[in-house]
């Protein structure tokens, strides 16, 4: 299937006309923008909708998609929310999404190799990258960078994979 991003899950209804509340992983962002969506239940299945309404609702989002017209069937879905990467809106003037950091490797000015991104979290104020290297024991090991341009961050390169960085091996 194509290259689909999970960006939310599926957690009941809301009302009695078939509207869905989702819960996004993230901001919510590309699931108010992109209007192509596909369901994925517990067991794997996938089921491709169009999104009719999508709006915020306390921390989380309302949906509603043709198919789901009460709230027995809204209460009915379970799962996670899904998007093809393709579908995705660009990200902006000298941004990237966080999904394209993935497996990016991370070098310093130096040009040490200080691991690869696994996952991009936040502290509230800012992104942190998640990267992972390997111990000279051989064990998986785990720092954060905060994503602060021209502090930490240097330079995103998506086409080449690499994110370069000002921060010493020391600091890991």
């Amino acid at each position: 299937m194509e290259d689909l991003v999970e960006l939310g899950r599926l957690s009941g209804a809301y009302g009695f006309r078939g509207w869905v509340r989702v819960v996004p992983f993230e901001s919510g962002e590309v699931l108010e923008k992109v209007r192509r969506w596909v369901l994925i239940s517990p067991s794997g299945e996938t089921t491709p909708v169009e999104a009719k309404g999508v709006r915020r609702h306390g921390g989380g989002l309302i949906a509603k998609w043709d198919g789901c017209e009460s709230k027995e069937a809204a209460d009915a879905l379970r799962g996670r929310v899904a998007v093809a990467r393709a579908d995705f809106p660009a990200a902006g003037d000298d941004a990237v999404w966080a999904v394209d950091l993935i497996d990016c490797r991370v070098v310093n000015r130096e040009g040490v190799d200080l691991g690869r991104i696994i996952d991009v979290g936040t502290n509230g104020v800012q992104d942190l990258l998640v990267v992972a290297y390997e111990a000279e024991d051989g064990r998986e090991c785990r720092f954060m960078i905060p994503n602060v341009k021209e502090v930490y961050v240097l330079a995103i390169d998506v086409e080449a994979r690499t994110v370069s960085v000002d921060w010493s091996p020391e600091w890991r």
